[in-house]
């Protein structure tokens, strides 16, 4: 837990960290420009794709940057705690390109991250076909991979900088995911036949997307 001085010089440094992304505020952003979009005729899904887009990057980026926190202090990643996909059925499985995927894997361990960038030099820089079953979900409209398989994750981080690789993943669709799965950015509701199961959103980012996506591609 961070300190209140330690918080506030995060949120007055050079570069708040997204991780602080409040989901009220960028709600206020994207309601205000459909205000706008509704008054001047322009079309609203500019909004939502500048939102995605930094969303996107920034959730990538603290993946690959997971690194550099001192384990001790962090828990290992769980899909559920970032979306609650686990017990919704996917669509099917499908073999992305890295180069062409936003890629979430929180890398875990340093020395299994060093002998991947080793073996990736010695192979010379070689585009590999992963063959291996992975945990974790594709979003096909997001083009957002996330796997939660901790000692799977280094040699995709690594493929995907330089654009090497494929693998293939679970598949989810925005438009199947929308009759049972919703989030106002403070609890995911998973429908559950007749009821509604509440989980807590740990990542406001993740719940922020995942609303973006919906209006941007299933009109909600």
């Amino acid at each position: 837990m961070l300190v209140p001085n330690r918080l506030k010089s995060l949120y007055e440094g050079p570069m708040p960290p997204m991780g602080l992304t409040d989901y009220e505020s960028l709600s206020k952003f994207l309601n205000a420009g459909a205000q706008r979009c509704k008054t001047s005729g322009r079309n609203f899904d500019l909004f939502l794709d500048w939102v995605i887009h930094a969303l996107l990057a920034s959730l990538t980026s603290d993946s690959a940057a997971r690194i550099f926190l001192p384990k001790t202090k962090t828990a290992p990643f769980v899909l559920d705690d970032l979306i609650p996909l686990s017990g919704i059925s996917p669509v099917g499985k499908k073999r992305i390109q890295l180069s062409e995927t936003h890629l979430i894997a929180p890398v875990w361990n340093n020395t299994d991250l060093g002998l991947a960038l080793e073996a990736f030099y010695d192979s010379g820089f070689e585009d590999v076909k992963i063959e291996q079953r992975f945990g974790g979900a594709y979003i096909e409209e997001l083009r957002l991979a996330i796997i939660d398989s901790p000692s799977d994750v280094d040699i995709p981080n690594v493929l995907r900088v330089w654009n090497r690789g494929s693998l293939q993943l679970d598949t989810y669709t925005l438009k199947a995911l929308e009759p049972v799965l919703r989030t106002n950015g403070d609890a995911w509701y998973l429908q559950e036949g007749e009821s509604e199961r509440a989980e807590p959103v740990r990542e406001p980012r993740m719940a922020a997307l995942y609303n973006c996506g919906l209006r941007r591609y299933c009109g909600k």
